[in-house]
Order: structure tokens, then sequence, then C-alpha cells
């Protein structure tokens, strides 16, 4: 570029060779066709007088030169510029009142590359320039009806022009939608109640993505998201000096749609959070009666009555959807142990709405804020709930126990149950300490399955868990001992039932989703190997358990000990449990299980697509809480910690209270087990950062 009137790069008047000199020419720049005038050269390069008074160095493969017009009366610079301007105006007004769609019908017959002097011709029956410049610029912004080739135009196919329209049409209803989206954004405030107007959707989904880094594979759809924010935040005051995620997250904040807690997780993972109205008003129409008589006579027919036996539930003080009771009667030649779990077949009817919500959800997410439900709360909570003094239906595993806790047989039959009281797991570890002799036989049954498990090379491997949880408008957390009576208690009662309904599905060639787990590869394993007692310990055997794996054929269970095992405890909570309850319904029913391996097999591939997504936003979501509470709970603040790594660049850590690890940089040289003590430097929950010192 050289400035005007420079002294110190003067202009050199192109020598009288040259006859370009005083050409007129078109050149583009950052989508723009542009006018100029030749008025020199430099070297090997041309010197051109813009429209606008500026003097530029340009190769001769950058300019267009336009047929010929006499300028040579123009002896000054701004005399020049002067008319430029009045050229490029005339240009402009060929361009509006020309019709390329009009030029291409005279020229699609005979599909070729064209110069733009052959359209002139063809199209106006001469080559002026300012009708030859209009076109030419008309031609390379339209670029719908010609294809260009340098400095050659081909009319395009009448399909291709069609596909083309059409795609241009959606383009401009697209900048349409985002110039709305913008104006609904930026004019709505925080309290605002206003719905999201449906055709404003996807742009507000572009938002939230860019706030949840969700990963593009769409290169278009990426570049389309942060120029949308940028505008968003430019209209909206937001500092550009923000990360683009972080301008996404506060416009959509200040404008109600977001909040200081909302869990990106479930935007990352496409998590379904609210039951659409046609799944709120099928879990309406579900019949639940209170009593038995409020059954079909085909139906009380089918199962045994239950509802005599006294029957109980055990889950934490924030459950609602209780899908699993027991019962324990003493016999004359032992025990009767049941094991009952709610039917969810008489309300899910494979292929209708509340089965596809199901099955695109794959199971519930408990959340420190919410709770997540597979299916409506109506039914989740309610209908199929087992709540007190309420006659459900069930599918239940008996097993028959001598007086010392050998299996004598097992039935798994369909019934209907009537729970008669609901504990909690604090409730009841009290009654066990005050002896409780139901509570304290059934501890007993627990502790002799789990110990000839052990026998047969069942792993048990000690965790450490915190669940956050919301009180009083704090993040509180609840820690979970595994090992506590009342936990164990029930774990087991479910390992049991899951590996008698194993057996009997691979007995009765049933079709299900085993599940199996090799042992570890390492002999030192042995909880931890020469680890120190506590927590390294435990994390060290963690580590070196092999991940569990599904087969439609019975497998080894190394961590339990057990030859088969599968899941259908938890059929309101799981999809693949509410589909085992299926196969053993229709099969206890009719003698034959409701689909075979071949159809179960694309259900098992869909489902684990929807499970995988669930258990990251999982994951995801409850590290964000508990990120939270060391938020909340104040940097500077000490908190202890296990070094529970020391192979790494930098020592890992598993923290106190919170039970999560993170690699830290310390001063000192430190060894497995080591406790120290350390603070909270730096944390950001929706970043996923944590920094300790």
């Amino acid at each position: 570029m050289i400035p005007k009137n420079s002294s110190k790069n003067p202009t050199q008047k192109a020598p009288a060779l040259d006859p370009l000199v005083g050409a007129l020419a078109q050149y583009e720049d950052d989508g723009q066709v542009l006018l100029a005038l030749l008025v020199g050269t430099k070297k090997d390069k041309y010197v051109v007088l813009t429209a606008r008074g500026r003097e530029l160095e340009m190769a001769r493969n950058r300019l267009y030169i336009l047929p010929k017009k006499d300028l040579s009366a123009h002896t000054t610079n701004s005399s020049r510029v002067e008319a430029l301007e009045k050229i490029a105006s005339a240009i402009e007004a060929e361009v509006t009142k020309l019709s390329v769609k009009e030029v291409w019908t005279f020229l699609a017959e005979e599909p070729r590359c064209y110069s733009v002097s052959e359209i002139c011709k063809t199209y106006f029956g001469t080559d002026l320039l300012e009708q030859h410049a209009g076109l030419r610029v008309a031609l390379i912004r339209e670029r719908v009806h010609f294809k260009r080739d340098r400095d050659l135009f081909e009319p395009r196919p009448k399909q291709t022009v069609e596909d083309l329209m059409r795609a241009e049409e959606a383009k401009a209803r697209k900048k349409s939608l985002r110039e709305n989206a913008l104006s609904f954004l930026a004019g709505r405030r925080s309290e605002s109640q206003e719905p999201i107007p449906a055709e404003l959707r996807d742009a507000i989904r572009l938002l939230e993505e860019e706030a949840a880094l969700v990963g593009h594979t769409d290169p278009g759809r990426q570049k389309e998201a942060k120029e949308f924010v940028q505008l968003c935040a430019q209209k909206m005051q937001i500092p550009e000096s923000m990360p683009l995620e972080k301008q996404a997250f506060e416009v959509l904040r200040r404008a109600g749609l977001f909040h200081e807690h909302t869990n990106l997780a479930f935007i990352r993972h496409e998590i379904p959070v609210e039951h659409d109205h046609g799944a709120i008003e099928a879990a309406e129409r579900v019949r639940a009666p209170a009593e038995l008589e409020g059954y079909s006579a085909a139906e009380r027919g089918f199962r045994r009555d239950l509802t005599r036996v006294r029957s109980f539930t055990i889950d934490d003080v924030s459950t609602r959807d209780m899908d699993d009771a027991l019962s324990l009667e003493q016999t004359r030649d032992g025990f009767e142990l049941g094991i009952h779990i709610t039917d969810v077949t008489t309300a899910v009817v494979p292929g209708e709405v509340l089965d596809k919500t199901a099955r695109r959800r794959a199971t519930s997410l408990y959340c420190a804020d919410r709770t997540v439900n597979m299916l409506p709360e109506l039914l989740s909570e309610s209908s199929l709930s087992l709540v007190v003094g309420k006659a459900r239906p069930c599918i239940s595993v008996m097993v028959r126990l001598s007086p010392g806790f050998e299996i004598l047989s097992t039935e798994i039959v369909p019934t209907f149950i009537k729970v008669s009281e609901r504990y909690t797991y604090d409730a009841v570890d009290e009654l066990l300490e005050q002896g409780d002799q139901r509570l304290l036989t059934l501890h007993d049954i627990a502790a002799a399955c789990e110990e000839r498990r052990i026998r047969k090379g069942a792993m048990r491997v000690h965790k450490r868990e915190s669940v956050p949880f919301f009180e009083n408008g704090a993040i509180r957390l609840l820690e979970i001992d595994e090992d506590a009576p009342a936990r164990m208690l029930v774990s087991e009662m479910m390992v049991l039932a899951n590996s008698i309904m194993a057996s009997f599905a691979a007995e009765h060639k049933i079709p299900a989703l085993f599940r199996g787990q090799e042992r570890p590869e390492d002999e030192v394993y042995e909880r931890g190997g020469s680890a120190p007692e506590g927590p390294a310990k435990d994390f060290s055997a963690r580590t070196k358990l092999k991940k569990s794996s599904v087969s439609f054929e019975p497998h080894h269970h190394a961590g339990l000990g057990l030859d088969a095992y599968i899941q259908a405890t938890s059929p309101i909570r799981r999809y693949m449990d509410l589909i085992h309850q299926r196969q053993f319904i229709e099969y206890l029913r009719s003698g034959r299980p409701w689909i075979n391996r071949h159809e179960l097999e694309p259900i098992a591939a869909e489902v684990d697509l929807s499970l995988q997504a669930a258990t990251l936003a999982s994951r995801e979501t409850k590290r964000y809480w508990l990120l939270r509470y060391l938020e909340q709970r104040g940097r500077g603040k000490p908190i202890e910690a296990t070094v529970v790594r020391v192979d790494l660049k930098s020592p890992l850590v598993e923290l106190d209270e919170v039970y999560i690890t993170s690699l830290v940089r310390l001063p000192q040289k430190v060894k497995l087990g080591d406790r120290i003590s350390l603070k909270v430097t730096a944390v950001d929950p929706h970043g996923d950062y944590l920094r300790l010192g």
C-alpha cells in the first residue's frame, strides 16, 4: 500500500510502452468487487487508484481489465477519483436493474463457458463498460445460476439451479431466525416466563451447545455457533475478553434461560429432562388400584397373593421410586425369603409412548438439585412405586433357607404384595443395634450369602463416596458407607435376586443380557498389593479391576463370585431391567420369552448408547456439585487428603469429604498413603477446574 501524496514512495508514472496504464479494472477484496484506475507501474506490479482515493500496488493477476473508457482528460488524482465514483455508481445501477435469472434463460440451452463480453453482446447487444462491469459484479454476487471459472461463467443445469435456490432460501430463513433470536434474547429479562418460540429453538440450542462445550463434528455449525455467540455478546454488552463458552452461558443467564447451576452435562450429552405431554398423559391413564379387588380376575389368577405377608422397603430418606421390597417368614424347616420387584410391565406396553420414553432415556438420574426419572413421576413415584398400604403387582424371587441359611430352593413367581413398612437405611442400622430379630436374621442371611460368594472368589473393594444434596439453600454431603449393615443387607439381597434370575434365564434359555467380569491379571491384587492400608490401598485395588462386560451368554463375574448375573431388580430405574422383567413375565405366562435373542440385540445396542451418555452426564454432574461444595467451603480452608499414586508427573491425591482425586504439585516428596493437608486455591465447577496447594 502506498499512502497518497507520500514523499517516500512517489508514484512511478507508467512508461508509455505499457498499454494497460490508463485502463479501468476491477479487483476483489474481502468478497467485494471494486473499481480502480491503472495509473502507473512499479517493478512487476501496477499502481492503481481506487474510487476511495487510495493508491495500491497490485499484481496483474489480481486485475480484471474492463472495456476501454477514456479518462485521459482527468489529470489530477482528485479529478480521477471523482470520475471513478460516478462510474462506480453507474455500475451499481446496472447491477440493481439486472436479472441474472433472465440472463441465464438466454444461455441455459447452450451450456458452456462464456466470457463476460460474450454474455454482454448476447444479452445487451453491446459491450459497454458500465453494462460489462455491472454484469460481471452481478454474476459474481449471485452464485445460483452460473458457475464461475476464473473470468468465465457457465450456466448451471436447471436441477442444480433449483437445488441451489432451495439452499439459498434456507440460508435466508436461517439468517432471519438468527436475527429474531438475537432480538428475543436481548429483549428477554431474567425473570421472564415467556416461552421460547418453536422456530427459535435451534438458535438457542447453538448457544447451549457452545456454553456446554459440545464438540461439533460439523465445522459449519461450529462456525455458525461462534458467530452467533459473538453477535449476542456484542448486543448484550458482554465482555469479549471472556472465553466463548462463558459468553454463551452469560447470554443465556441474562435472558433467564440459564441459572447459576444450569446442568451443562445434560446439554452436552443430550439428556432429556422433562417428560413430554404424550408420556405424561399416558401415565395418567395407567390404572393402579390400591386393593387387590381392583385388579382383573385373570390377573389375580395369574399372581400369587402375598398381600398378607409382612413386606417392607429399605431406601434412602429421599427415595420416592421404591421398586424393591423384602419379606422374611419363619417356616418349619427354616425361612422363606421374598425379594419383590415391582412389575413395570403392567403399565409400560412395548412400542407405545411410555416404552419409547423409557428406551430413549435408558435410566433414571439422581442429582443434587433434581431427579430425572426414566418414567414420568406419576408412575415411578406413585402408581408403580411400592408405597405403604397399596397392593402392587410384582415379580418375586422366593428363596427357601435352612436354619443355617443354606439355600434349599428358589422360585420366581408373579405376585401381589402390600408393603407394610418403609424403612430408611439409618433406621435399619438403629434397629439392628437395638436387636430387631427379623432384621438381624435378614442381615445374617445377607452375611452368609456374601461369605459364600467370597469363598467362590468374590472381590470386596472398599470405596468411599459422598453424595451431594441441597438443604436450606446450601450444598450438603451424604457420606455413603457401603459396608454399613443396612446397605450391605439390601445390596446382598439384590445380588442374590439377580443371580437367581440369571440362573433361571440360563437354564430355561431366556434371552438376557448377562454381566461378567474377568479377574485382574496382576496376582499381587489382594486389595492393592503393597500399598498401605486405607484409601491408597483401596484405590490401587480398584484400578486393578477389569472392566465389566455384557454378553448374551452367561459368563463368570469375578467381582461378585458368580457364574451368571443379570440386572433385573430396578425396572423403574433401568430400561434393560424392564426388558428382562418382560422376558420373565411372558415366560411365566406362556412358557415362552417375550422376544428372542435376534430381537433383543438391537434393543440392547440402542439402550447402551443412551446409557453411556447418561453415565457420563451423571458422573460429570456429581463432580460439578462436589466442586461447588468445595467452592462453598471456601478457598484457603485446609482439607485433608491421601496420596494414592506417585508414578505420575505430579502426585495424585484423594480428598477427604468429597472423595474425588486430583493431581497436585507439592514442594516435598511424598509416598503412597501419606496424609497431607491442602488448600483449594482455585475452583471453577463449570470448567471442571480445581487447583490445590
